[in-house]
């Protein structure tokens, strides 16, 4: 049982369980996988460990495991889906030499039996039923023992009438019912008889069976705490009685040498403990594999460590361990019976756990090791049984809520600012002074003047032709000769003598002579251009013209200017 305390990186994939696995023999780790879909069914939507093909009928966004324990949403016979369902796979799958084994529900009284009490001839406990909860249960041993001449009979009636003083006593692989029985002259013997011999868990109920009938009578250390590899003895000889030569310190010793961690082995011993003083040696496996694979039960932070107060270093840790197993005895119980059980556990929970506590406290002090707080497990233990019923635990409330405003705040102060932004300042780039050079002689100023004023020119037509509306080409072509002799342009009016530059100056006028035609480059495309060669009244050609709209009257003109007469050199 309890294969998570010999088990790392434990993963659900589909429907098989697979984990590195520790081997007993020399504690190297192996791959190990087991089909849970084959050992566990689906009962009207809850799981039944005496079946199979869970997975079938499962809703598969809803399955998944945390820890040890596997959650899902089952399909019911009416044909929804029931709601979550978890199973504890510690209560039945154990490491065997490395290899996940699937352990079927047994029919031994000792095995998955919790808090058996004896009132008058009523036996009662939680017994382990087919969906791996434990349920209430009870059985009258007055309809199956009587009383022979002051000894118990099997197949015989009201033993209790003619008796007195019975109580149950459990030893290394029986549980006995003691008392004394009177004989035929009403004398009173001491005497007793073995109930795990008849009375068993028939799929969580007790029930009796003959002595004929096969049933599996293995002592608990056998079967649940010594199959766990390596330092499963030790285990088992926490959970058994005073009577063992193994002691405690031993067991304490073998358990922090093969794990190598302290709260590890305080998660053990602790479980241990809870699991005999309810006498139920697998729950007490199940709560201290859980409690060992903790990472904030026994490993006190910072904010712990900083209180200097060991009333309240206890307080602190008292509300996590009592939290922490009253949530994993939630989920072992039924939940219709959780109060009701909670209850039963609460009357018959053993008081000596503190004794035993206070011997793992001292063999921690030897080793020097201060992670079990000074607290009382047995009065930590009823307020986890109180929560159970419903009842609401202030002071652990109080206490979380303290603690993790602390871990946030201590958080918050922990923060470091970010570094403030770079502010980069690019200085600006002078601006770049353009070169003018200034007019050499006379005829190129006067040059220079005549080419400023027909740029203002063309600019001024450029404008008003973009107000002007698209016109047919026909009717632009008509008046092109009217226009071009009433408005010549003054390059064709010039003079050569004037026109003609001197020779050093050729190249600034042809400078600006790109210059004009870079501005008037939009405009050309939709004009005729014509080089002057020679002769300085030659007529350029027209460009066309377009209509334009004045108050409702279409006038023509123009849609560009002419383009600028080349100088002739």
């Amino acid at each position: 049982m309890a294969f998570s305390l010999t088990s790392k990186q434990i993963e659900l994939r589909g429907s098989w369980l697979v984990a590195k696995v520790r081997k007993p023999e020399d504690g190297s780790w192996t791959f190990s996988r087991l089909n849970l879909n084959e050992h566990i069914g689906n009962n009207d939507g809850v799981f039944d460990i005496t079946m199979d093909r869970w997975h079938n009928t499962a809703q598969e966004w809803s399955v998944h495991l945390r820890g040890p324990i596997l959650y899902a949403r089952l399909r019911t016979i009416a044909g929804g889906y029931a709601e979550e369902t978890c199973i504890n796979l510690d209560l039945f799958v154990r490491n065997r030499d490395g290899n996940l084994e699937f352990q079927n529900l047994g029919d031994s009284l000792l095995l998955y039996t919790a808090g058996l009490t004896l009132d008058n001839a009523i036996l009662r406990g939680l017994v382990v039923g087919r969906d791996g909860k434990f349920h209430m249960s009870e059985i009258d041993l007055d309809e199956y023992y009587g009383n022979i001449g002051g000894k118990f009979e099997i197949d015989e009636r009201h033993y209790s009438r003619t008796g007195r003083n019975f109580k149950l006593e459990r030893d290394s692989n029986r549980l006995r019912l003691v008392g004394e029985l009177q004989d035929y002259e009403g004398v009173h013997h001491p005497t007793e008889v073995d109930l795990s011999a008849c009375i068993v868990n028939r799929r969580g109920r007790l029930s009796f069976s003959k002595p004929a009938d096969s049933i599996e009578r293995e002592h608990w250390t056998t079967v649940v705490a010594e199959q766990v590899p390596v330092f499963g003895p030790a285990i088992a000889g926490l959970h058994r009685s005073k009577d063992e030569a193994r002691t405690e310190n031993q067991c304490y010793y073998e358990i922090a040498t093969s794990t190598n961690s302290a709260s590890f082995t305080i998660g053990v011993a602790i479980g241990a403990f809870i699991g005999r003083a309810c006498e139920s040696p697998i729950i007490g496996t199940v709560l201290g594999a859980a409690l060992s694979n903790a990472s904030d039960v026994f490993v006190e932070d910072q904010i712990v460590n900083a209180i200097e107060d060991p009333h309240a270093r206890s307080q602190v840790q008292e509300a996590k361990l009592g939290s922490f197993v009253s949530e994993a005895l939630r989920n072992l119980i039924v939940p219709e019976q959780t109060a009701a059980a909670a209850e039963f556990l609460s009357a018959s929970f053993n008081p000596e756990i503190d004794v035993w506590k206070n011997g793992l406290t001292a063999w921690l002090e030897k080793q020097n090791l201060n992670l079990l707080a000074d607290l009382s497990l047995y009065a930590t233990m009823k307020k986890v049984f109180k929560q159970l019923q419903g009842e609401t635990i202030e002071e652990w409330e109080n206490t979380l809520s303290e603690i993790e405003g602390l871990r946030e705040r201590s958080h918050t102060l922990e923060l470091k600012p970010e570094d403030p932004p770079q502010v980069i300042v690019e200085e600006p780039e002078a601006p770049e002074t353009e070169a003018i050079e200034a007019p050499e002689t006379a005829a190129e100023a006067e040059a220079s003047n005549e080419g400023e004023a027909t740029k203002a020119d063309t600019v001024s037509e450029l404008e008003a032709s973009d107000k002007a509306p698209e016109t047919n080409a026909t009717e632009a072509t008509t008046q092109t000769e009217p226009i071009t002799e009433a408005a010549p342009t003054e390059a064709a009016t010039t003079e050569p003598t004037k026109a003609a530059p001197e020779t050093a100056n050729t190249a600034s006028s042809s400078t600006r002579a790109s210059s004009d035609k870079s501005v008037l480059k939009d405009g050309a495309k939709n004009a005729s251009q014509t080089n002057v060669s020679g002769n300085a009244n030659t007529k350029p050609n027209v460009s066309t013209k377009r209509w334009h709209s004045v108050i409702g009257i279409p006038v023509w003109r123009k849609s560009w200017s002419r383009p600028r007469q080349h100088r002739v050199v």
